[in-house]
């Protein structure tokens, strides 16, 4: 077989090539498909979370109105004892 010349790029070559951009391709495709599903899957543990907190949060709401209604009350009462004992 004869030399080639210099730059000169052969079939065998080529297909060599387009092999390796088929690896490269495929994990490619395989890291963006496990990242969508970390994706997902952090989706899914942030939306549990914030429902965690939204209902923390409506407890202390609940406990916070409580504590005030108590406080409005007990003062009602103490205005109406310090008029009745006068």
């Amino acid at each position: 077989m004869s030399e080639l010349p210099a730059g000169q790029v052969t079939v065998a070559d080529l297909y060599r090539e387009m092999i390796t951009m088929r690896n490269l391709v495929g994990e490619v495709v395989t890291g963006m498909r496990l990242a969508e599903e970390r994706h997902a899957n952090d989706t899914a543990i942030h939306a549990d979370q914030e429902k965690r907190i939204r209902r923390l949060e409506q407890g202390w709401l609940k406990v916070a109105g409580a504590a005030a209604a108590v406080s409005v009350l007990v003062s009602l009462v103490t205005a109406w004892l310090a008029i009745r004992v006068r």
